[in-house]
């Protein structure tokens, strides 16, 4: 059994928790939380003893204690660097909620350490386990539609409704661009599992309805390395919604939400329901396999995780540039260059 701490006991910390155990005891043989620690110890208090969790008063005395094997993060976005890095250097073994950092250098670094220090660091993308997902990944690895030609998503919710600028998420400095940051780097990341890196961005983004410091309203239009061209939307001022679409040369994949999967191709069109999934319950279990055999490598690659880091970078880079494109690793394609930016880019 792994001994684990939750840091950041905040609404998703404590989801992660309950997906793996119920009043302290594990659903299963692999991962236990013992111990945590958080911004609000007084507020986390009657979760901690329900869950049976061991408080401590910092991160570094959780760390310094020596009582657990690994650390699960889901603490604000700017400080995902220094706790997984203080882990790492400890020993420990690191699941960190998406982003892993908020610049992508950070996150090479990261990505380094955990190799030296021979510790297993996975990301919490959890759509990568969505039944439907998989299937989409298959449809397009067997070339079932063709070459790819074009992908579009959207992950859009109501969250921004209920933000106050006393929340860290409504701050656009631990949220830049918006649902992007939020949501959207969910879509993205499995735009890059299925296709592979992105190598330039065009970016509009606004705030047209919120109060709060974060943009209600961004768009990314994207150029990936293999020619396909692509799009991602979202928006935090909206009721909940997903779709991932794919479009080949022989037929096109669209998730329209996160348990359904329309695939029309020579064969005709069809629609596929896949059962509810406990994806961070899953995700969490594929952490713990990963450190149990190192042979078993989790299920979200690192170099995707970076690459999805440098397009939100060049996102905000294109927001700051009113549009402008913006070249990731690679020149832009030509094409792609001449489009000047839109009339209402920029935040």
């Amino acid at each position: 059994m792994i001994k684990t701490a939750i840091v950041g006991m905040g609404r998703w910390g404590q989801r992660l928790v309950n997906s793996v155990q119920t009043s302290g005891k594990p659903h299963g043989a692999l991962l236990h939380f013992t111990a945590g620690t958080t911004g609000s110890l007084q507020k986390a208090k009657p979760f901690a003893d329900e869950q049976k969790l061991q408080l401590f008063e910092s991160y570094e005395d959780l760390i310094d204690a020596g009582l657990v094997d690994a650390v699960v993060i889901a603490s604000p976005h700017s400080r995902h660097p220094n706790h997984v890095r203080l882990a790492l250097e400890a020993g420990l073994h690191v699941f960190v909620e998406k982003p892993l950092a908020l610049d992508a250098d950070t996150a090479k670094d990261l990505v380094q350490l955990s190799e030296s220090t021979d510790r297993v660091l996975a990301v919490g993308f959890n759509r990568r386990f969505l039944p439907a997902y998989q299937k989409m990944k298959h449809i397009v690895e067997s070339g079932t539609i063709g070459r790819p030609l074009h992908i579009e998503g959207n992950f859009s919710g109501p969250f921004g409704h209920t933000y106050t600028n006393g929340v860290w998420h409504a701050q656009s400095s631990e949220t830049p661009a918006g649902g992007l940051t939020l949501m959207g780097v969910h879509t993205i990341d499995c735009m890059i599992g299925l296709l592979g890196n992105v190598t330039a961005v065009r970016a509009r983004s606004r705030r047209q309805y919120l109060k709060v410091d974060i943009d209600d309203t961004t768009d990314v239009s994207l150029d990936f390395a293999n020619g396909t061209t692509g799009y991602v939307s979202t928006l935090t001022a909206t009721a909940s919604h997903w779709r991932l679409q794919l479009f080949g040369t022989e037929g096109w994949a669209q998730m329209t939400d996160q348990q359904h999967l329309a695939v029309c191709d020579a064969s005709g069109k069809r629609q596929e329901e896949f059962p509810a999934i406990n994806a961070e319950r899953d995700e969490l279990q594929e952490f713990a396999k990963a450190i149990k055999d190192r042979n078993h490598p989790y299920p979200v690659p690192l170099p995707d995780v970076t690459a999805g880091i440098e397009v939100l970078n060049a996102t905000v880079q294109s927001l700051k540039n009113d549009g402008s494109p913006i070249p990731i690793g690679l020149p832009a394609p030509p094409e792609f260059a001449q489009v000047g930016p839109g009339s209402h880019a920029g935040s």
